[in-house]
C-alpha cells in the first residue's frame, strides 16, 4: 500500500506540476494573442489544465486524512502551518524585491510596504493564493481528520454529495441563470470537496474503473475546449453569454473541472503498482520539487514575458509557447534543486 501510494501520488503530483506550468504559460501568452483563433488556442490549453490544482489538493487529502497518520498540535502548528507561513513571508518579500529591480522601480520603503500588503491583504503575485489555501486546510485539518477517521463510507458519500451540490451545482446554476439562490451550506470554499475526494478514492470508499475514469477526463477536456472556443468567438455577438461561460471556466467549482480532476486522479489511482523505468524516476524528482517549482515558475515566466518582453507570436506562435513551458519547467526545477542544498530553505520547498 505504501509503494502504491507513493507511485500513483508521485505520478499525479508530477503531472499536475507540469500542468500548472503549462496553465500559467499559456494564460500569460494569451496577452499577446493577435487573433481570436490564437486566443482560443491559448485559453483552451490553459483551461484544459485546470484539473491540476484540484489534483494537488486531492493528493493532499489522500495523505493528510490517512487514519494511520497522527496529528499533534506540535506537528500541525510547528511543521505544517509554520512552513506555509514562512514560505508566504519569504517569497512575498522575494517577489516584491524582484518587482522592484525589474518592473516596479520603487524605493526600499515602498518595497517593504508593498510586501506587507502582499502578505496581509493578498495583493502579491496571483499564484500565492495556494499558500493561503493550504493554511486554511491545515487549520481545519484536525476536524477533517475526526470526520475521516470516524465516518462510515455512507457518511463520506453523503458529505461529498452535499459538498458537490452546495459548492458546485448551486453556484453553476446561479452563474447560468444570473439568479442568486437562497440555498447554501456552511462551507466557504470548494476545496474541502477535493480534499475528501482524494481521501475516498485513495481508501476505496469510491472505486472508479480505470477506463471510465480516463474517458471522463477526456470528455471533460473536450467540453472545456468547446466552451472556451465558443466563449472567445461569442464575445462580440453575445457578450453576456460569453461572460457567463468565462465565469464558469475560471473557477475550480465548475462541475466539469471536478469531473476532469476525478477522472485524472481515478485513472492514475488504477495504474499498475510497478515502477516504470526512467518515467517514475522523473516523476519522483518532479514530485519532490513540485512545491518549489510552483513557487518559482511564475518568476521565470515574469522574467521571460515582462522583463525580456518576449512575444511568442513573433517567434513561432504556439511552438514558441511550448518552448517557454519547457524552459520554465527546467529552470524552475534546477533552481529548486539548488535551493534544496541551502540549510533551512530546503525545509520549506
Amino acid at each position: 500500500m505504501v509503494k502504491d501510494r507513493v507511485l500513483y501520488l508521485s505520478r499525479i503530483k508530477a503531472l499536475a506540476c507540469i500542468a500548472v506550468v503549462i496553465l500559467h504559460t499559456f494564460y500569460t501568452a494569451n496577452n499577446y494573442s493577435p487573433t481570436v483563433g490564437a486566443q482560443s488556442v491559448m485559453l483552451s490549453v490553459r483551461n484544459a489544465m485546470m484539473w491540476a490544482v484540484p489534483c494537488f489538493v486531492m493528493a493532499s487529502g489522500a495523505l493528510l486524512l490517512d487514519r494511520k497518520r497522527t496529528l499533534t498540535p506540535k506537528k500541525l502548528f510547528g511543521k505544517y502551518i509554520f512552513r506555509m507561513v514562512i514560505t508566504l513571508v519569504v517569497f512575498s518579500l522575494l517577489f516584491s524585491v524582484f518587482d522592484t529591480f525589474t518592473t516596479a522601480k520603487r524605493s526600499a520603503g515602498e518595497t517593504v510596504k508593498d510586501t506587507l500588503s502582499d502578505i496581509f491583504l493578498g495583493t502579491g503575485w496571483p499564484h500565492m493564493w495556494y499558500l493561503y489555501l493550504m493554511i486554511a486546510v491545515y487549520l481545519m485539518l484536525p476536524i477533517y481528520k475526526i470526520i475521516s477517521a470516524n465516518a462510515e463510507p455512507k457518511d463520506l458519500k453523503y458529505l461529498l454529495a452535499v459538498y458537490g451540490i452546495g459548492l458546485s451545482v448551486i453556484p453553476f446554476i446561479e452563474t447560468i441563470t444570473g439568479k442568486k439562490l437562497p440555498f447554501y451550506i456552511c462551507v466557504f470554499t470548494i476545496y474541502p470537496l477535493y480534499l475528501f475526494l482524494g481521501h475516498v478514492l485513495h481508501t476505496g470508499v469510491i472505486r472508479l474503473p480505470k477506463n471510465a475514469s480516463g474517458l471522463m477526463f477526456l470528455i471533460s477536456l473536450g467540453i472545456v475546449a468547446m466552451l472556451t472556443v465558443y466563449s472567445c468567438n461569442a464575445v462580440s455577438e453575445s457578450p453576456e453569454t460569453a461572460g457567463k461561460i468565462n465565469a464558469l471556466l475560471t473557477v475550480y467549482s465548475f462541475p466539469v473541472y471536478i469531473a476532469a480532476a476525478v477522472g485524472a486522479y481515478g485513472y492514475l489511482r488504477k495504474t499498475k503498482n510497478k515502477p516504470v523505468p526512467v518515467l517514475d524516476s522523473i516523476a519522483a524528482e518532479l514530485d519532490s520539487c513540485s512545491f518549489g517549482i510552483y513557487l518559482i515558475h511564475m518568476a521565470v515566466l515574469k522574467f521571460i514575458y515582462a522583463v525580456l518582453k518576449f512575444n511568442p507570436f513573433e517567434h513561432g506562435g504556439t511552438i514558441a509557447v511550448i518552448g517557454v513551458c519547457i524552459v520554465t519547467l527546467a529552470v524552475s526545477y534546477v533552481i529548486t534543486k539548488l535551493l534544496k542544498f541551502v540549510p533551512y530553505v530546503k525545509t520549506i520547498i
